[in-house]
C-alpha cells in the first residue's frame, strides 16, 4: 500500500524539492497513453462515464483534474457511477505540468466546469480570488453534508470563514525513530503526547561518542528543504506573510539550528546539498535516534527492509509545543464545485462522494492517503501492518493543512526557504533574516 505516493515523494525529496512538492502537488510526468486531454476534451475511453437512463434526471458533469490523478478520479467516477446510473462525468484530464497553465484558460474561455481539483491550498486562493469556485456553506448545511471526518483540514483551508473546497487526500507528519539507538542509551520510547522541548531533550540524552562514530539524537535534512517549519506548523503557523507567524518560523528555524549547535543533530553546512537529501539512507545507517516526516517514509523504509537493510523503528506522533494542543499536519489536495457550474448541486454531491468515508476506502485501497478519517479508515489502513508497530499514529492524529489559503503563500515561502537557509548556515542572524525577509516580501509579494 501507499508504493505510488511513496514513490512520486522519494523522487521529490532526493531531489532536494520534498517541502516544494507539498506546495504544487503536480508531477512534471507527460501522458503515457499520449492521449492528453486538453480544456474540454476527454482522456480517452476511461475517462468518461456515461449515465443510464433511470426515474432521475439525466444530469451531465465536466469533471477537471491533473493527469497523474486519472486512475483514482477513474475508479471514484465508476464507484459513485453504481448509485447515480444518471450521471454522466465527462474526465478531462491534463498533463501535470500544464494543469494550472490550461485549467486558467479553460476558466478564462468559459468552459464548461462543474467541478476540478486543485494540489494545494494556495492554488485553491488563486481561485477564489478570481471568483471561479462556488461557496459550499449553504450545500453542506442544506444536504446535512457530513464533514466531520476531515473538520480540522476543512476549518484549515476556509477563506474568509467560508468553505469552498472538500479535501480528498493529504499528507501526515509524526517521528520516526530507531529502538535500538534509545535502547542503547537506555532512554524509554516516546509515548502518544510529547512537546517539542522533551523532544530536544530527548535527543541530548540520545546523542553518544565521538568523530566517525558519533550517534545522534536526531535527523536533519538539507537547510533550503524547508522541513525546519514544521514544528511551527503544529502551533498553527503555516503563513509567514502574517508577522506573528513568521516569527513562530523563525523560533522553528532556532529550534533546529539549535538542537545542531548542541551537537544533538549534524551541522547544517553538512547537511547542504545532496547530503541532506537522502534521509533514508542516513537513517538507516543506524546513526539517528529520530527525525520527523511524512506518511511516505514508511514505504520508503520498510522497501529497504525487505531488500536487508536492518532498521529497527517505530513512530510516535508528532511533538507539540507546552501548552499547545496535540496536533500533526499535511498538505492537502481539494476538490471544488466551479462558480459558473451548470450542476453545482450534482457536482457538489459527486465530490462529497469523493472525499467522503465511500471515497476514503476507495483512496486507501488505491495508495492514497484519504483527507477523511474514522474509526474504520484507522483500522483498515492499520490491518496486516506489522512495520512500524505504531502504525496508527499515521491516520489517528488531528490533521490540519500546513500550507494556508493564500495566492501569494508560494512566493512568500520561497523568500523565506532563501533566507532562513542562510540562518541555519550561521552565515545570517535572525534580526537581519527577519529583517530582510521582510523587505523582500514588501517588494517581491502582490500586495
Amino acid at each position: 500500500m501507499r508504493k505510488k505516493f511513496a514513490a512520486k515523494m522519494t523522487a521529490l525529496a532526493m531531489s532536494g524539492l520534498l517541502a516544494v512538492s507539498a506546495l504544487a502537488g503536480c508531477g512534471n510526468s507527460g501522458d503515457p497513453k499520449g492521449t492528453t486531454a486538453a480544456p474540454g476534451t476527454q482522456s480517452g475511453s476511461q475517462g468518461e462515464t456515461k449515465g443510464q437512463t433511470g426515474g432521475d434526471e439525466e444530469v451531465t458533469l465536466n469533471f477537471y483534474a491533473w493527469l497523474d490523478e486519472e486512475g483514482i478520479f477513474t475508479k471514484l467516477a465508476e464507484a459513485y457511477k453504481k448509485d447515480h446510473p444518471n450521471v454522466t462525468i465527462n474526465m478531462n484530464f491534463v498533463a501535470s505540468a500544464d494543469y494550472e497553465t490550461k485549467l486558467i484558460t479553460a476558466f478564462s474561455g468559459g468552459a464548461d466546469i462543474d467541478c476540478f481539483a486543485v494540489a494545494s491550498p494556495p492554488s485553491l486562493a488563486s481561485y477564489v480570488a478570481k471568483n471561479q469556485v462556488y461557496e459550499l456553506d449553504e450545500l453542506i448545511s442544506s444536504t446535512k453534508t457530513d464533514i466531520s471526518g476531515s473538520q480540522a483540514t476543512i476549518d484549515a483551508t476556509k477563506i474568509d470563514g467560508k468553505i469552498y473546497s472538500l479535501p480528498y487526500k493529504t499528507s501526515s507528519w509524526f517521528v520516526v525513530y530507531n529502538k535500538d539507538v534509545f535502547d542503547a542509551a537506555g532512554v524509554p520510547y516516546p509515548d502518544g503526547d510529547w512537546t517539542w522541548e522533551e523532544y530536544a531533550e530527548i535527543a541530548g540524552k540520545l546523542t553518544q561518542g565521538e568523530g566517525a562514530d558519533k550517534v545522534y539524537g536526531s535527523l536533519n535534512f538539507q537547510p533550503t528543504s524547508m522541513w525546519w517549519r514544521v514544528p511551527a506548523n503544529t502551533k498553527g503557523a503555516i503563513n509567514p506573510l502574517e508577522e506573528d507567524q513568521l516569527d513562530a518560523w523563525l523560533d522553528a528555524a532556532e529550534f533546529c539550528k539549535k538542537l545542531s549547535d548542541d551537537g544533538y543533530q549534524p551541522p547544517y553546512a553538512d547537511r547542504a546539498g545532496e547530503a541532506g537529501a537522502d534521509y533514508t539512507g542516513a537513517f538507516l545507517t543506524g546513526k539517528y535516534g529520530m527525525m520527523y516526516n511524512g506518511d511516505w517514509v514508511i514505504e520508503m523504509l520498510n522497501s529497504a527492509i525487505a531488500d536487508g537493510e536492518k532498521c529497527n523503528y517505530d513512530i510516535a506522533p508528532i511533538p507539540h509545543w507546552e501548552g499547545e494542543k496535540p496536533m500533526t499536519v499535511g498538505a492537502p489536495a481539494t476538490l471544488q464545485v466551479a462558480k459558473n457550474a451548470k450542476n453545482p448541486e450534482a457536482a457538489f454531491d459527486f465530490i462529497s462522494f469523493c472525499t467522503g468515508a465511500e471515497g476514503a476506502k476507495i483512496l486507501l485501497e488505491n495508495d492514497y492517503f484519504p483527507a477523511w478519517t474514522s474509526d474504520a479508515i484507522v483500522k483498515e489502513y492499520c490491518e496486516g501492518k506489522t512495520a512500524p508497530e505504531h502504525i496508527e499514529y499515521v491516520v489517528n492524529q488531528t490533521n490540519s493543512s500546513q500550507v494556508p489559503c493564500d495566492p501569494n503563500y508560494n512566493t512568500a515561502s520561497n523568500v523565506v526557504k532563501e533566507e532562513v537557509s542562510l540562518l541555519l548556515l550561521g552565515e545570517q542572524d535572525r534580526e537581519t533574516t527577519k529583517k530582510t525577509i521582510t523587505d523582500r516580501l514588501a517588494s517581491e509579494v502582490a500586495q
